[in-house]
Order: C-alpha cells, then structure tokens, then sequence
C-alpha cells in the first residue's frame, strides 16, 4: 500500500496571523500533501464544515478531517459545544472529526475518570449522529486538556464501544505528557487508532504548555523513525500527518520539508523493518 500524507492546518498559524483558507489549501497542496486536516476549533464554527465538500474540486486536495474542541464546564447548550453536533449533521458524509476533550465539567483535572459518565453521555449523542453521517469521531489526546493521554482516550473507545468512535495517535501530545511504554499503549490503541500525526519536539520550558517545542518533523529529540517504524511493526497503515501547531515562520518550508523527512522514513522503515526494535518491550 502506498502511504498516504497530511497536513494539519496548524502549521498556518502564528504571532502575525493565520492564513486564508483558500491559501492553506493551495500551499498544502503545492508543498505535495494529499490531504489537508481544517481546524474548525469549536461548535459556533460549524457552518466552515461545508466548505469541505469543494476542497477536492478546488484545490485537489483530499480533506484528513477536522479539528474541534468539546469543553462541557460550559455546558452542553452552549453553542461552542451544541454546534458541534449540528457540524457533523452537516459536513460531508464519511468526514472524520478530531475531538478534543478540554473538559469534563467544572472542578475535574486532566485524566479524572470521574467525568467519564459526562462525557460518555454526550458522545453517544454525537455518535448517533455520526453513525447516521458515516463519519468517525476519533479522540485527540491535548496536554493539560481533560483528555490528556492516550490512555484516557483509550478507556473512552473501550467503554463506549461504538465502530464510528476511535481515537488519534499524536507524537507530540504522547511524548509531551508519557513519553515512555509506547509499545504497551499503542497496543492496545490498535483496535481504535485510525489517524496519526508526527511532530519534532524536544522538553523545554521554552515550549508548548512549558514542557516540549513543537518543531518540524526533521529536527527535535523525538525519535519519529522509532515511532513510525513501531506503528508499522504493530499494523498501523493509515493516513500520516504533519502536525505544526504555531509553529510560526515560513509555513511552506516547513511543510515541504517535514513531508520530505516523512517519506524518507517511510522509506527506511519499508527497507529495514527490523530498525527501531528497541521500542517494542
């Protein structure tokens, strides 16, 4: 199977502004992407979803999914979260969205399951939508969001145990809070991990949150070849993606030379399948 890539439209953003939408689309198709991944950060946003559907047409561009941010401290009525459901009843059947969890209800920190009833309520409500739409709601891990790990993200797709729920591998969002017993958590994310996204990073308290840099996937401490070729050994052979959240700079050289740092170690993995054991254990 010949891999397939992404951009997440963060890499758009910076100090100075953001980038059109008709402009990250031409850049990420220019740079060699196949798919763009749209930020649409919030249910009051829900009506940018339509603009998926010309996405192919317009700029040859196949659309990853998008990306939103559910937040039930302020309530579930509350349009930022109540627009989210009408965005799936109205984006293209087969659409994936990318949910992160920011919050549970109020007083809970990240990872407390005591919000799970909350939050498993409101998903069966997306989900009964989705399930209608084809499209799959997948769970992004967020450092000091409430879904901070992948683990918790993984105890959501086991209880709710629904085919349109799964969840999104992030490099960047594991190394930043775990950053260790990768193989044991992939695992058994398996059954549910449906896209996954690469970032460089090293642990700074210059970067994102205080903790890690997000950079460019050629540059960082973090092992993407390790990573990939981990995912690979494990069955992993979905859509990979460029992360870049606000990264800021030259959006095009960053993502051009991330894609290129992407292929080559797709292209190692595929000749040395055996490189990279050492994360397995």
């Amino acid at each position: 199977m010949t891999q397939r890539y992404f951009a997440m439209d963060f890499a758009f953003y910076s100090s100075i502004g953001v980038y059109s939408f008709e402009d990250r689309c031409e850049i990420t198709r220019a740079a060699g992407y196949d798919a763009i991944h749209l930020a649409i950060w919030d249910g009051r946003n829900w009506q940018l979803a339509r603009e998926l559907a010309s996405v192919r047409e317009r700029f040859g561009l196949d659309v990853a999914g998008v990306y939103v941010v559910l937040d039930l401290a302020l309530g579930e009525a509350d349009p930022r979260n109540s627009g989210i459901l009408k965005m799936i009843e109205t984006m293209p059947e087969g659409s994936t969205v990318d949910l992160a969890i920011k919050s549970a209800g109020t007083g809970l920190r990240p990872s407390d399951p005591q919000g799970d009833v909350a939050v498993i309520a409101w998903l069966r409500k997306a989900l009964a939508v989705a399930e209608r739409r084809g499209t799959r709601v997948l769970i992004y891990t967020h450092i000091q969001f409430w879904v901070e790990k992948h683990s918790d993200a993984i105890r959501l797709c086991e209880r709710v145990a629904h085919p349109n729920l799964g969840l999104t591998f992030s490099a960047l969002q594991w190394y930043a809070r775990d950053g260790q017993n990768l193989a044991a958590m992939l695992k058994r994310a398996m059954p549910y991990l449906k896209q996954a996204n690469l970032s460089g990073s090293r642990l700074s308290p210059q970067g994102f949150f205080e903790v890690a840099t997000i950079e460019p996937v050629d540059t960082g401490e973090l092992d993407n070849f390790a990573v990939v070729s981990l995912l690979t050994r494990l069955g992993y052979n979905g859509l990979l993606g460029y992360n870049g959240w606000h990264e800021g700079g030259d959006s095009y050289n960053k993502l051009e030379r991330s894609l290129r740092a992407m292929k080559d170690i797709v292209r190692r993995v595929e000749q040395y399948p055996h490189w990279g054991r050492h994360l397995d254990a």
